[in-house]
């Protein structure tokens, strides 16, 4: 079903995205020890991970990233032994891969990982890759300071060493790029060949087909002039369409029901971009300047530099670091809001 805004498990479910599944699964199957899933946030990085992953013939371990503590190994190991947990309900195997790994404990059906040693990350993954099981980790890119050294560490190890495949997927792209290191030879996974899958918004005609499709399923058949509505506010951004698609099965076919989805989506975007603004400190307020300016369509160099009256230097390191959380991104010369929903959250709260 199209509209369950919970991740996608099966290719029936998940519109679309043949391509990117088939390369996906080739790389697999090639044994790439390198693969890499971009694409902003909310296209279906995670459905599209794990609809190949059941596809694959192959064990795995999902390590979900999001909100990690940059500074917390003890975080970075909790989120390893929640992926590996999962995935014993899957493959029972994988217990009996890592008990006899130091810093692993056996308790029934389930594992638990020792944060305490230094080894035990290193210990897991080599279990884990001698095997062929995949690891996927998911928005790596929130793996930044001392976590992400040691993770992009570990990565570099195996990938020169073992003889599996590590899958990594990021929406902030420009960070998940600092993470693998692309201009950085100091950087661990500095000179290591990756393949790429990009995800790409739907296009106007695929959003159109993917509602059409999503409301069949549940025997709805939207008016034109509602898909036309939807399709112009969201911009090909999966997550939002299947949002509306929920919310539409409840409450019918309204221009209140395409609002009401901007209102309750809002809470989320706000969210991230606070959690963003949370760690800029006095910039924080510069920051809302130039992305209210954006949004009201003061999208060029000069606008936004008159706007908020400071140097080229300050105004280029506001705009890259919203660019590398991608928040914003840079077309034909202008400045665009990525998301449709936050671009409407800036507007409607800070007119």
């Amino acid at each position: 079903m199209y509209f369950d805004d919970r991740p996608k498990e099966r290719r029936e479910d998940l519109y679309d995205r043949e391509r990117e599944i088939k390369d996906i699964l080739s790389l697999i199957d090639e044994n790439r020890p390198l693969i890499v899933i971009t694409g902003i946030r909310r296209l279906g990085k995670t459905s599209l991970l794990r609809v190949a992953l059941n596809e694959a013939g192959r064990e795995y371990v999902i390590v979900d990233l999001r909100g990690i503590n940059p500074r917390s190994k003890r975080d970075l190991i909790l989120r390893f032994q929640y992926g590996i947990n999962e995935s014993l309900r899957k493959f029972s195997k994988i217990r009996d891969y890592l008990k006899f790994v130091e810093g692993v404990e056996i308790a029934g059906l389930r594992v638990k990982l020792s944060w305490k040693s230094p080894e035990t990350l290193y210990e897991v993954l080599s279990s884990l890759q001698e095997r062929g099981v995949v690891i996927a980790i998911d928005e790596v890119q929130d793996a930044r300071g001392p976590v992400g050294k040691e993770l992009a560490s570990a990565i570099a190890h195996f990938y020169d060493y073992g003889s599996s495949t590590f899958i990594l997927t990021g929406s902030q792209v420009e960070l998940l790029y600092d993470f693998l290191g692309v201009e950085n030879p100091r950087a661990p996974l500095y000179g290591r060949v990756w393949h790429e899958v990009k995800l790409e918004r739907f296009s106007r005609e695929e959003s159109i087909e993917f509602l059409k499709l999503g409301f069949s399923q549940v025997n709805l058949t939207p008016p034109g002039w509602f898909l036309e509505e939807a399709v112009e506010t969201l911009d090909g951004i999966v997550g939002w369409l299947v949002k509306l698609g929920v919310i539409a099965m409840r409450e019918g076919f309204t221009r209140q029901v395409i609002t009401r989805m901007l209102e309750e989506s809002s809470k989320l975007v706000l969210e991230e971009l606070n959690s963003f603004l949370a760690k800029r400190g006095r910039a924080r307020e510069k920051y809302m300047e130039l992305l209210r300016a954006i949004a009201q369509g003061k999208d060029t160099w000069d606008e936004l530099r008159e706007t908020l009256g400071v140097g080229d230097s300050s105004l280029a390191k506001l705009l890259d670091n919203l660019a590398k959380a991608s928040f914003i991104e840079k077309v034909g010369g202008r400045y665009r809001i990525q998301d449709p929903v936050l671009k409407f959250s800036l507007l409607s709260r800070w007119p």
